[in-house]
């Protein structure tokens, strides 16, 4: 897991998803992840989840990515990492920095790629309804 050298390097890649000019190859599995930190200690899980809807159908629009039915946007995906931050978030605290967040998050069980697997059965995580719609996890609950 690649961590991030700076609070600024986070800051900047935020501003540079949220105004479209990241390039594609930057949007990585731990830049998503610090996204998500990033608007889970200004917003609500709620507020979060529809800001970050938004915001990764327009980037995914910006850079010519996949925006169908069988790739892009993931709304089952989108909300169980962002609940995956709130959870450590509330035990990890939201008064260290952002880097040493980020980088404390990148480092845990928490943020490894294939933990979906744990929640969900493949059928069921690759399904259409959960691409559209937040479907509850069956494998395992969140605590």
């Amino acid at each position: 897991m690649r961590l991030f050298a700076s609070e600024i390097s986070i800051e900047d890649l935020i501003q540079r998803f949220n105004t479209c000019t990241l390039p594609a190859d930057a949007w990585t599995h731990e830049a998503h992840l610090a996204m998500g930190i990033w608007y889970l200690r200004q917003y609500t899980l709620t507020q979060a989840m529809l800001l970050v809807r938004q915001r990764i159908i327009l980037f995914n629009s910006s850079v010519g990515g996949p925006i169908g039915f069988e790739r892009g946007y993931h709304e089952t995906l989108t909300w169980f990492w962002l609940k995956t931050i709130e959870v450590f978030l509330n035990e990890f605290g939201r008064d260290k920095s952002l880097l040493e967040t980020c980088n404390t998050f990148l480092q845990s069980e928490g943020a490894v790629r294939e933990r979906a697997t744990l929640f969900y059965s493949s059928d069921e995580l690759f399904s259409l309804e959960a691409r559209t719609f937040v479907i509850s996890p069956t494998l395992q609950v969140f605590t």
